[in-house]
């Protein structure tokens, strides 16, 4: 088998990089061998085989053309990653989905830019609020968010539609919302919500194998993370620490996500029991875990074994997640899942932006199936 002449060893090695892989780890995806192959590569001291090369942009989610063009690859900037207990296999499906945001970005920038669109002034608007409670409610003011919307909402579904509300009253001002994409099988536990600033198309991503609750809380934190603007890598929901390790970003994000939903000021007993933390739990669209942890960060809990709900808790919001993943297997049609998976994941502000771009002819009908990855039509 022919070997690839002027591979353009520098795209190897930065496409190797965003991926967060080392030259070992990616040469045992490619061969059998034990020998580096991978960095002998980049050095230039060995070419791969054209199936190599196949593998690698596999591996690295790109073209294969991009190893070979005279346009050079532009590095990923480094996304803070506050995840704890994220297991190691996860690396890779979650730079992934890092790099395909980055590179929507990029092309999202370059056409807004062209059309005058101003830059989107939400980002960092909110960095000098002192506390979680000043920045929530600025977030709910810019947004236009009505709180007893969220409250007032019941029935089958609730939780479902005030996560699309929410989402609109970003997506109305320009924040691009999305979710995890199905075939990368992100799991809850190694992320569940991600944010990636942009002078023009901020983006937030939540995981879609997560409960609507829990989802619900994920994108208000992410909010926060925007509206300070950190970008952030995260999986916990645990406002009051981060797991094992103290993160004071992370935290103060958290803290804003419970109080955007559940304000101190609505929570006016002096004690709260167990039959309590289901009723708020429903009206406030969040977890019981998050009713759970909220009360008892304001010392509202009245419980005689505290450590015994928390368990039992959280083995119901880990039922939660398993029940959620098997009710979107049974909804979902073979044929249509790949479809409506990829539309939820794109969001609905990416969906039409560049639907109206194909409809006024500005994109072929091939570029704009290359970035949706469905046939425009099916928008």
């Amino acid at each position: 088998m022919g070997h690839a002449n002027f591979i353009d060893t520098q795209n190897l090695q930065i496409a190797r990089e965003n991926m967060g892989l080392d030259t070992i780890t990616t040469s045992k995806k490619i061969t059998k061998s034990q020998d580096d192959v991978v960095k002998k590569f980049e050095s230039g001291e060995k070419l791969p085989t054209w199936s190599q090369v196949e593998r690698l942009a596999e591996v690295y989610n790109i073209s294969p053309i991009l190893l070979f063009s005279g346009t050079k690859i532009t590095r990923n900037k480094e996304i803070p990653d506050y995840r704890v207990g994220a297991s190691a296999k996860s690396i890779i499906a979650v730079h992934k989905l890092v790099n395909l945001v980055i590179t929507r970005q990029k092309w999202l920038e370059s056409r807004l830019k062209t059309e005058g669109t101003k830059e989107n002034f939400l980002q960092g608007s909110g960095r000098d609020m002192a506390t979680p409670k000043e920045l929530a409610n600025f977030i709910k003011k810019k947004l236009g968010v009505d709180h007893s919307f969220i409250k007032e909402t019941s029935g089958t579904g609730a939780r479902a539609r005030v996560l699309k509300y929410l989402i609109q009253s970003a997506e109305y001002k320009g924040i691009f919302v999305g979710k995890t994409i199905s075939y990368h099988r992100i799991e809850v536990e190694d992320l569940r919500g991600l944010y990636i600033s942009n002078k023009y198309c901020p983006y937030i991503v939540i995981n879609r194998r997560d409960a609507k609750a829990a989802q619900i809380f994920s994108f208000v934190h992410e909010l926060a993370h925007l509206f300070r603007k950190t970008d952030s890598i995260s999986n916990s929901l645990d406002f009051r620490t981060v797991g094992n390790k103290s993160d004071d970003e992370e935290i103060f994000c958290n803290k804003v996500a419970a109080e955007f939903l559940l304000p101190e000021e609505d929570l006016v007993q002096n004690y709260y029991s167990v039959s309590d933390i289901n009723s708020l739990s429903h009206t406030y669209k969040v977890s019981e875990l998050t009713v759970f942890y909220r009360l008892k960060e304001l010392r509202k809990l009245r419980v005689d074994d505290v450590d015994g709900l928390e368990m039992k808790l959280i083995r119901e919001s880990k039922e939660a997640v398993r029940k959620m993943e098997e009710d979107n297997r049974k909804k979902d049609t073979p044929v249509g899942n790949y479809v409506n998976s990829m539309k939820d994941s794109n969001g609905s502000l990416f969906n039409n932006y560049v639907l109206r771009l194909y409809a006024d002819n500005d994109i072929g009908h091939v570029e704009a199936k290359n970035i949706l990855r469905f046939s425009p039509e099916l928008v």
